[in-house]
């Protein structure tokens, strides 16, 4: 019984052992394309809440854009927003420009989308007074279904993704692609 216990140990030595130099030297890393992230946005759109008890928004259509040298998601979408009590209770349609940081979740391996920050808002016929108000749900919005819509999920039946369900170490766009780097 002490033998088969050692060997288990020696193994686990091994395994944890590879898995510190593997991921040490640079880790594993993920390679995600505009159209493979824009294909799990799409899944769930469009999306329509209603924020701030006045502010219906409807977000569809995104469009991603990866630029080079950053560590943030961009994504153009068209909104709709309905304003209870506007006159005219027409809906006000428009496009947000938005960037998202990365949230990695080590427990279940999966990438999220997270902190949207409105870069530029389009909506024809918006009262100057609703624009802040306007703001605040579509960040709201964003956030909330960024936060549930997993951009990618690591493979728990691949072991280097398994061992790799770690730390993110660094978040970087090359080449058009989203390079997400995990390790110790």
């Amino acid at each position: 019984m002490k033998k088969s216990t050692a060997v288990a140990t020696v193994v686990f030595l091994l395994l944890l052992g590879g898995a510190y130099y593997y991921f040490s030297g640079g880790g594993y890393v993920v390679r995600l394309t505009e159209p493979e992230i824009q294909k799990k946005l799409d899944e769930q759109l469009p999306l329509t809440k209603t924020y701030l008890v006045i502010i219906q928004v409807t977000l569809n259509n995104p469009e991603i854009d990866l630029v080079e040298g950053s560590d943030r998601v961009r994504a153009g979408l068209d909104v709709e927003l309905n304003i209870a009590g506007y006159q005219g209770s027409k809906p006000l349609e428009g496009t947000v420009d938005v960037s998202s940081g990365i949230l990695y979740r080590a427990e279940k391996g999966q990438f999220f989308l997270s902190d949207p920050v409105i870069e530029n808002l389009k909506v024809q016929g918006i009262p100057e007074e609703y624009l802040k108000k306007a703001k605040k749900a579509l960040t709201e919005a964003l956030a909330e279904y960024y936060k549930d819509q997993p951009i990618y999920t690591l493979d728990p039946d691949d072991m280097r993704q398994a061992v790799a369900r770690m730390v993110l170490k660094d978040v970087s766009v090359e080449n058009k692609q989203l390079v997400l780097t995990l390790g110790i």
